[in-house]
């Protein structure tokens, strides 16, 4: 639309130029009498510029070189608009991936801290299997129970193989 626009343009453009050419010619023409009429040269003939077809062929030539000058300024708006939409576009899709960049951060950092807050409170909620700090007085008398136990058992043990080995158990 904006090349057939430029187009008319163009012709409009065109066939004004040709009319302001007639309209120098018949100034000039008008200037040529003027000089004959004030030196008084009745005899010298002027030729009329613009006379029979030659007019006809200034505007033909004006309102074609008006349409192809037109034709270039609608080609070359058409596709500077062209070009300004599809920077638009591009600038559009580019701000969405942005956005999309930023969601998609959004979301990784929002899992990461979940994941973190599950960590913390899994090691505040669980007990250590091992112990990182040594409690000897603690740990010592649980040795020593045991070791009391073990010597108790066997002690027995001892008393109930040597009353079998000297002849069995008296009741």
């Amino acid at each position: 639309m904006t090349i057939f626009l430029c187009l008319l343009a163009g012709v409009g453009i065109g066939l004004g130029a040709a009319v302001a050419l007639w309209l120098l010619s018949v100034v000039w023409s008008l200037l040529s009498c003027t000089c004959q009429i004030v030196s008084c040269n009745w005899n010298a003939s002027t030729p009329d510029p613009m006379g029979g077809d030659a007019f006809f062929h200034v505007l033909l030539f004006c309102v074609i070189g008006g349409a192809i000058i037109g034709l270039i300024v609608g080609i070359v708006k058409t596709k500077a608009k062209v070009d300004e939409e599809t920077a638009k576009r591009n600038a559009a899709n580019s701000e969405e991936a942005r956005r999309q960049r930023e969601r998609w951060a959004g979301e990784v950092k929002q899992k990461a801290l979940n994941i973190n807050n599950s960590c913390t409170s899994n090691n505040n909620t669980s007990k250590t299997i091992v112990s990182t700090s040594f409690k000897a007085s603690l740990q010592m008398k649980e040795i020593m129970d045991e070791l009391t136990k073990a010597a108790e058992i066997q002690g027995k043990v001892d008393s109930i193989s040597n009353e079998l080995a000297a002849g069995g158990i008296k009741q």
